[in-house]
């Protein structure tokens, strides 16, 4: 059985931050995390886990291919390449398998649909004549490429037995499994039949697991893993009944062997050895010019050595002392604790923590972009980034909290100062050790920074811009004190991770004052006093209402201006579900609402912890998108946090893969109209999407017309954008010529007009 679906392959240079047209996906996952490499003739290519990435040799073009651009998915677990047949064949985790083929992808979905009990998983793949063989949990599976369809299933030794890798010596076949090395005659029919295949007996301990197996030179070499401390050992043999050993290294991990013309390669993490067809060690690799390497696979095709490196990326060592590092632009790293914008730039946290908000002590991951430029900073020293403060008035200026090593401050994207208890009154948890656990940062309209701060005295601080500390008296009863944000208002909403609620906050516009401060702490609890203590994130909209994502969906608080002469109460938007019961249920009410960014028409984009991201009208009654792995290029459903850059629409999205960016079609309505116009212009006649109107003001009146002055299209502005399909009101694309686009102003006071060429 095979897919039906071809899907053209769309590459490209990547180019960080590039804005495509409306719907348009871009990949910001790092290419410096590579797990695999394969090379062909023409190409080398490599496995990022989400995509792979693709060195053309003949042009030194360097290029990715990933869900963006058509593959079936993302955790690729193995590649391969086929020089026969030039394809290039993808395993994924769920088994699934891709194959590229020039500019076409061929999805082959029958291990992944087939039922099988226990795991599916493809270690290895090995591509011979016009066949790959697929080594895996189910022993060894036969993928013809050609036909694009399973061809067979063999079962070395035993049902329960993994396969982890197959050579072919000869007329038989080799298989390296959890037990013990296997043989078969290549030519049996009944290789399927576990009785078809023999072990080897001649190694010590003919019973243990083999991770891998490689024939050179009428040799076959097999690789005993040891799974903890100790060493692994390589055996060679000369047939099934005479073997050796051949090499050992206390604690060293030998990860893949792999054949060339001239010999073989052994990998493990440390470096890669390289030995000639007579078992001769020639050439070892453990450095990159003094950096220590940390090596997935390498291979070696008789002149470049290449390595797939689980921090470099791809790396090619030429003549085994000059490298050369393959990368996209991107982050160095696909950690993505918090996600913020700002007038088209992206800032993203890489820290983290556990469930108990614990420190995961992961060295500082600070990532910027802007500009068509990454800017990583990675600190030993520092660690656990939690949250990143945009400069509204400088975007290369900004502040990151993090989880025990105080308040960082950034100044032309270069790390400036720090703030921790030796300079500041952010104290530590633990004196004279690094533990000032800061997590929330807002900014307030004249420019001071709120601060939270957790296990201390005083739970909020301010600093003032000009440089000096306020620490108010009350120090909140939860422990751990999680996000802050400022509203229109002045009040300051509070965030208590772990069952805590929510704490608001108003100093009435006087900070120095601590007599007239208002507070309250509160669990969520809705018009049906159903009380949800679990919060996940917040935002206020554009109306001036507090939303709170929460583990039983969004709830919306009103009215905020009583919050503290009242018992609160969250609205909760309840969905008929229109099936004559008469009943309705939560918007979202099973979903864990992890991210909440509200976009220029006041629409609410919410990230989740299992099914993707949502988008939902400005009042919450309406689903209008589900963006999740099975309908969009998603790298994965559960979403750590989401951002949307008002300036350009796009809406940054952070998975547990990596981050992965849309553009959005609405934008911040400015106070006036601004720079108005239409992209794309000339709209050319092949193409297929829609053309965007931008530079409006919020929820402008929008009237597109013919040069005679019919009337053909119009709409409502989405925040400071609007879009049309180029169809008119008879559902037909309109003719050749040009239109006047004519926008006005909610209150009609402002009026402003520009035109754009249609070809059809």
């Amino acid at each position: 059985m095979k897919h039906g679906a071809v899907i053209f392959l769309l590459l490209f240079t990547a180019v960080a931050n590039a804005q495509g047209p409306i719907g348009s996906w871009h990949d910001h996952s790092s290419s410096c995390i590579t797990l695999r490499v394969a090379t062909g003739s023409k190409e080398v290519y490599a496995s990022t886990g989400n995509a792979v990435i693709i060195y053309n040799r003949e042009t030194g073009e360097l290029r990715k291919a990933g869900r963006v651009q058509g593959l079936s998915e993302t955790g690729i677990s193995s590649i391969g390449w086929s020089e026969e047949t030039g394809s290039l064949i993808i395993a994924y985790e769920s088994a699934n398998l891709d194959i590229i083929k020039g500019n076409n992808i061929y999805n082959i979905p029958d291990i992944r649909m087939k039922y099988i009990p226990g795991r599916k998983e493809i270690f290895r793949i090995r591509c011979r004549e016009s066949y790959a063989f697929l080594a895996g949990t189910m022993g060894i599976v036969v993928l013809d490429i050609n036909k694009k369809e399973i061809h067979d299933t063999w079962k070395p030794g035993d049902l329960s037995f993994e396969v982890y890798d197959v050579a072919f010596n000869g007329n038989l076949v080799y298989a390296a499994t959890s037990g013990g090395l296997w043989y078969a005659v290549l030519t049996n029919p009944g290789l399927s039949y576990p009785g078809s295949w023999t072990r080897v007996e001649v190694l010590p301990e003919p019973g243990a697991s083999l991770n891998a197996v490689v024939s050179v030179n009428n040799m076959v070499y097999a690789n005993r893993k040891i799974e903890s401390y100790g060493q692994d050992t390589i055996f060679v043999l000369q047939s099934p009944q005479q073997g050796a050993f051949f090499s050992s290294s206390q604690n060293l991990h030998n990860l893949s062997l792999d054949s060339y013309s001239g010999g073989f390669t052994v990998s493990s993490a440390t470096n890669v050895r390289i030995y000639n067809q007579g078992g001769t060690l020639v050439r070892t690799v453990d450095s990159y010019n003094g950096t220590a390497p940390d090596i997935g696979h390498a291979v070696y095709d008789g002149k470049d050595i290449w390595i797939a490196d689980r921090s470099m990326g791809l790396v090619r060592a030429v003549n085994g002392n000059e490298f050369g590092f393959l990368n996209l632009p991107g982050p160095l790293t696909n950690n993505n604790l918090s996600i913020s914008t700002s007038a088209g730039k992206v800032y993203i946290a890489g820290g983290g923590v556990d469930n108990s908000w614990n420190n995961l002590w992961r060295p500082l991951q600070v990532f910027t972009s802007g500009n068509n430029q990454w800017i990583s900073d990675m600190r030993q020293d520092l660690h656990d980034a939690m949250r990143i403060l945009p400069d509204p008035a400088d975007k290369n200026h900004f502040w990151v909290s993090t989880w025990g090593a105080g308040l960082l401050e950034y100044e032309n994207n270069l790390f400036a100062r720090k703030y921790d208890a030796s300079n500041s009154p952010l104290e530590t948890i633990i004196p004279g050790k690094p533990y000032s656990r800061i997590c929330g940062l807002a900014m307030d309209g004249k420019r001071n920074i709120w601060i939270t701060q957790t296990g201390v005295p005083g739970s909020v601080k301010m600093l003032r811009s000009d440089g000096t500390w306020i620490i108010f008296p009350f120090t909140i009863d939860a422990p751990t004190i999680g996000d802050i944000i400022v509203t229109s208002s002045g009040q300051k909403w509070i965030i208590l991770p772990r069952g805590y609620g929510l704490f608001v906050f108003d100093d009435n516009g006087t900070p120095d004052n601590f007599s007239d401060d208002r507070f309250r702490k509160m669990l969520v609890k809705d018009t049906d006093n159903k009380v949800t203590p679990f919060v996940y994130s917040i935002a206020e909209d554009l109306d001036g209402n507090i939303w709170v994502g929460t583990d039983q969906g969004p709830a919306i608080y009103y009215n905020t201006s009583r919050i503290f002469d009242e018992e609160p109460v969250a609205y909760r938007v309840k969905v008929p579900r229109n099936d004559g019961t008469g009943l309705a249920d939560y918007m979202l009410g099973t979903e864990i609402i992890s991210s909440i960014s509200v976009d220029g028409a006041n629409r609410k984009w919410l990230g989740t912890f299992n099914s993707g991201v949502y988008l939902i009208s400005a009042d919450g009654t309406t689903k209008i998108r589900n963006y999740n792995t099975e309908n969009s290029p998603l790298f994965s459903n559960t979403i750590a946090s989401l951002s949307v850059d008002g300036t350009t629409g796009t809406v940054w999205i952070g998975t547990s893969r990596g981050v992965i960016s849309v553009r959005g079609d609405a934008t911040t309505g400015g106070s006036s109209f601004g720079n108005i116009y239409a992209f794309p212009n000339p709209v050319r006649e092949d193409f297929n999407g829609v053309l965007t109107v931008t530079g409006l003001m919020r929820n402008s009146g929008v009237r597109i017309t013919d040069i005679s002055g019919n009337l053909v299209y119009r709409c409502t502005s989405d925040g400071g954008q609007a879009t049309w399909d180029l169809m008119n009101y008879r559902g037909e694309r309109v003719s050749t010529g040009v239109y006047l686009i004519f926008v006005s102003g909610e209150d009609g006071t402002q009026a402003a007009v520009t035109k754009v060429l249609i070809i059809k």
